[in-house]
């Protein structure tokens, strides 16, 4: 299955609504328009947000995870990027652990461990088997808990499996590498990106060090 084939797929996917998953809005069609080319660095993110049509790749929205990510590249690590073609020109390129939004009370919520964990095995394994990046740089709570459930299916290369952490706080900033497809990968947990969380300052620091160790 090519990247087309592989994105068509999941904008059709309701397997969440098969599984009961109530809380989930799915299908959603918003999936990377662009196809990734030599990726160096992916960053993953947690589910694009309720009550919008557009996400991180529709530069007709001011999407607030693009802007931030933007800012870090721009700010403390000197990349000129002001748009998605600067991006991944770059080398860059983002996925969403989870591909729909959750809702509860009609507000926006986080996704469920089951929901992770599904779209996790069903989805962004395959994403991250296509793209082959050199590392990877895991954005906030929900994409390391999809990590955790992958790491499972791959072959991580640590003695203790709990050495990166139960919690963000215990696993941000740790280099993990991990055999994916006969490929060694580079993982770096790290916070979401907004100026309103207390460490957001360490996030470009992350990114540095996943940087230096893949030679990027």
């Amino acid at each position: 299955m090519n990247w087309n084939e592989l994105q068509e797929e999941i904008k059709r996917c309701k397997k969440c609504k098969e599984e009961g998953n109530c809380e989930v809005i799915c299908p959603d069609e918003r999936v990377p328009i662009s196809e990734p080319r030599n990726v160096k660095l992916l960053f993953i993110s947690e589910a694009p947000p309720l009550n919008s049509h557009y996400y991180f790749y529709n530069e007709n929205s001011n999407d607030r995870l693009r802007n931030s990510l933007f800012e870090l590249l721009r700010t403390d690590l000197s990349y000129e990027i002001s748009a998605i073609s600067d991006f991944i020109a770059a080398g860059f390129y983002l996925l969403p652990t989870v591909k729909c939004p959750s809702a509860r009370n009609g507000r926006n919520a986080a996704p469920h461990g089951k929901v992770i964990k599904l779209c996790a095995e069903c989805h962004l394994k395959r994403e991250i088997e296509h793209i082959k990046p050199e590392g990877v740089c895991l954005l906030g709570g929900t994409a390391l808990r999809g990590f955790l459930v992958l790491r499972n299916l791959w072959d991580m290369q640590v003695q203790n499996p709990w050495e990166v952490g139960r919690t963000l706080s215990e696993a941000a900033g740790k280099m993990l590498e991990v055999k994916i497809l006969d490929k060694g990968i580079k993982f770096i947990p790290s916070y979401w990106p907004t100026r309103r969380h207390r460490k957001f300052h360490e996030i470009s620091e992350h990114i540095r060090m996943l940087m230096e160790g893949i030679e990027f």
